[in-house]
């Protein structure tokens, strides 16, 4: 039994990043499980500090999808 509260897909939750922060930031849906979600970013020009590693707002903004989609969905 799903938690989700309607029918979903990976193409549906990937649709909805067109022309958004995360179309921006390469951030992609990978698997939408009964009660998880799973998504993945790339660590490159995009979202890393000058110094080379991922900038923490990077991994806020990954976050923040998750939990709010997540969220939405249920």
């Amino acid at each position: 039994m799903s938690i989700w509260k309607g029918s979903y897909t990976l193409e549906i939750l990937n649709s909805w990043s067109k022309d958004t922060m995360l179309e921006t930031l390469g951030i992609e849906f990978t698997e939408l499980g009964t009660d998880f979600l799973r998504l993945r970013m790339p660590v490159d020009h995009r979202t890393r500090q000058p110094y080379g590693v991922l900038h923490g707002g990077a991994s806020c903004v990954l976050a923040e999808t998750a939990g709010s989609t997540a969220g939405n969905l249920c």
